[in-house]
């Protein structure tokens, strides 16, 4: 019996692995936008509802808060970081332009209930980092399509 579950349990193993292998590409395209949608509506809710909707004992609720706040920043500080040094290093700019749109959406809607609830301080935060990473960006943007420009100019005249 423990043979056959061993066996069976590798079968499974195996299918899954061939399965993934023929996911084509619209098909993870697919899935990774609904995920990200998915979050982007329950960042609305919590943005509207706060997590006190959720479960939590309301004594370690803001302790809580903060310390998702925290990974949250965490993680999208890290992702910045890594999508910024491959979208400079491969001159790319449509991808600082999505970092850009992020960071935009993001900052935009964090000042506007910052105002909304008072947290005055904050808008300025949000301004700061907004200029912070927004200011390279948007030099990379413009240079890299200068560049871009220029090259493709430079090939049609030598075209003729």
């Amino acid at each position: 019996m423990l043979l056959y579950t061993s066996d069976r349990g590798f079968w499974l193993r195996q299918q899954l692995l061939r399965s993934m292998k023929v996911m084509n590409q619209r098909l993870l395209l697919f899935w990774y936008c609904t995920v990200s949608i998915i979050l982007m509506l329950v960042g609305i809710t919590f943005s509207f509802f706060g997590l006190r909707i959720l479960p939590v004992n309301r004594a370690v609720l803001l302790s809580w808060e903060s310390a998702i706040y925290g990974a949250i920043m965490i993680g999208w500080g890290a992702t910045l970081f890594l999508l910024g040094r491959i979208a400079f290093r491969r001159h790319d700019a449509e991808l600082m332009m999505a970092m850009l749109c992020g960071l935009f959406v993001w900052l935009v809607v964090e000042a506007f209930f910052s105002l909304y609830l008072g947290v005055f301080f904050n808008v300025g935060v949000d301004v700061a980092v907004l200029a912070l990473f927004g200011i390279p960006l948007i030099t990379g943007i413009r240079r890299t399509r200068k560049t871009t420009a220029d090259k493709s100019s430079n090939r049609q005249a030598t075209d003729l």
